[in-house]
């Protein structure tokens, strides 16, 4: 079982797992000039220095990595990114900041930069049997002082009360942003919020063309035959749920879970949902792995 207080026992401990993370069969390279010309010059506390011969520089084991220039222990980095990314449905960055007494700004950042770098991964196309689905959220503007120039472009004042409910669809600029979820059957899952995009557009660029896809009667998909795409629908309206192998109930179960995992934040600025969303996905399509797999993958976006 892999746990804190067993696999997490000191600093030299976390200085040697991100050695050997990051640089695999002890492959070192300048991250100034990727050169392998490199000699062991000694510590820097616990961490590794090494002299690049090509550039003539210094550099450690933090060099380039979101610790960089941290002076927080790397062990509480470790206990972050345990307690937000592993556990499920984890803990929001309030509370970490609370439980290992780091300021909350300072944790946000480092948080923010991990998810920032996990949603500029990129991925391979779904193919064969597709679900694609949708479902809204509400998450609009808080009203804080740094909105002020966003709100006032929108015209109106900062929101003080909670958000009131829209009839009908809702639009990201009603703060009833959509988010859509795109599943391959026995396969990953992505999760996109449409600002510049269509939802044909997403469908267009996260599918391989030729799929099969299954919907709901939602009109935006009608044009997905033209664009080379079998397309197989289900009613809901008229309370159609499946039929044979036509449904997007998969779809559906994780949108659920992804409410779950984000109502812990109590409201997320629509403007960093993508964000969210796309850190999800990679919690989410990392599920089944073991505890300590899924530390060493995130650990991967150092």
């Amino acid at each position: 079982m892999f746990t804190l207080t067993t696999s997490l026992p000191d600093e030299s401990w976390c200085t040697n797992l991100l050695r050997e993370v990051k640089w695999k069969k002890d492959n070192v390279l300048c991250p100034r000039c990727q050169s392998n010309n490199i000699k062991k010059d000694g510590l820097y506390r616990s961490y590794q220095k090494y002299f690049c011969k090509q550039c003539k520089r210094w550099f450690n084991d933090k060099t380039g990595t979101v610790f960089h220039y941290s002076h927080t222990p790397l062990k509480i980095w470790f206990l972050v990114m345990y307690l937000y990314f592993v556990l499920w449905p984890g803990c929001s960055i309030r509370e970490i900041s609370l439980e290992i007494v780091v300021p909350y700004p300072r944790c946000y950042r480092f948080i923010r930069t991990v998810m920032e770098k996990i949603s500029s991964s990129s991925y391979a196309k779904l193919d064969g049997k597709v679900e694609g689905d949708e479902f809204y959220i509400k998450a609009g503007l808080k009203g804080r002082s740094y909105h002020d120039e966003i709100v006032k472009s929108i015209g109106r004042k900062p929101r003080k009360r909670g958000l009131k409910p829209w009839r009908g669809r809702g639009t990201f600029y009603k703060d009833h942003p959509m988010i859509t979820c795109i599943h391959q059957r026995n396969g990953i899952t992505y999760f996109d919020v449409p600002l510049l995009q269509s939802l044909l557009d997403i469908v267009c660029t996260r599918v391989q063309y030729g799929s099969t896809i299954f919907t709901d009667e939602y009109r935006a998909y009608d044009q997905l035959e033209e664009h080379g795409f079998v397309h197989r629908s289900i009613i809901h309206s008229q309370k159609e749920y499946t039929y044979g192998i036509v449904h997007v109930n998969n779809c559906e179960c994780r949108s659920n879970l992804y409410q779950i995992w984000i109502r812990k934040f109590m409201g997320v600025n629509k403007y960093n949902l993508q964000v969210y969303s796309k850190t999800f996905e990679f919690i989410h399509n990392n599920r089944t792995k073991t505890r300590k797999e899924r530390f060493m993958e995130i650990l991967c976006y150092k």
